[in-house]
């Protein structure tokens, strides 16, 4: 968590509360609101709390990642496609998802890592997990119009792991997208700032969507 990896990272420094209070420019009260998660910082301030500390604003934003909740996310958004849904159309929304939820709570739903690819973001396990899930026989995979349907075939999945506000985010994110092509959500990526700003191969970080333009963060703008 963002307000808990700053305090760690101040007291391993050495610092007080005030100085770095005295360095943003912010009240002490201010700033123990920060530590204590009750006030976000914006982003220009977490570059100057990162420069205080002499790390990078990415080593503060680092969340634990939870592989299991992205499985999660997998399949609640497959069962969203009763016919199936292209493998890269689903990569797609998974980052959406997650750097939706990022820009608007300061924290990634899953925490995994998404790295540039030519078609996209994708998360660094999507292969591996989609691999997983098809050799346990529970989800599909069949190739049609040089795409890979994937299909899911287990009739009960656990969620326990997703919020109902996980599950609403994910449901407004299917409903623009449901319709659409597989090369207009690649497109739409390719529009971003996170996917822009690397290179092929490269981590995306989560801080990246936060200078998104508001209205262009999991659909595109109008």
């Amino acid at each position: 968590m963002l307000s808990q990896n700053i305090e760690r990272t101040r007291k391993d420094r050495g610092l007080t509360q005030e100085q770095v209070a005295n360095g943003l420019g912010v009240s002490r009260p201010t700033y123990i609101n920060i530590e204590n998660g009750e006030r976000d910082p914006s982003v220009s301030e977490l570059g100057r709390i990162s420069a205080i500390f002499g790390v990078s604003a990415g080593e503060l934003l680092d969340s634990p990642r939870n592989n299991k909740k992205f499985e999660q996310m997998f399949f609640y958004i497959l069962r969203k496609f009763a016919r199936g849904v292209p493998k890269t159309k689903l990569a797609k929304l998974l980052y959406l998802t997650d750097f939706s939820n990022f820009y608007d709570t300061l924290e990634p739903m899953s925490g995994v890592r998404y790295i540039r690819r030519e078609y996209g973001p994708v998360a660094d396990i999507f292969s591996e997990t989609t691999e997983n899930l098809f050799d346990n026989g529970k989800i599909s995979i069949t190739p049609l119009d040089r795409a890979l349907i994937i299909k899911n075939t287990s009739r009960l999945e656990n969620d326990n792991l997703l919020s109902a506000e996980d599950k609403a985010r994910m449901d407004k994110v299917v409903a623009y997208w449901q319709d659409k092509s597989t090369q207009e959500i690649i497109n739409f990526t390719h529009e971003q700032k996170p996917w822009r700003s690397r290179m092929d191969g490269e981590e995306i970080p989560y801080i990246s969507i936060i200078q998104e333009d508001p209205n262009h963060v999991y659909a595109p703008v109008g």
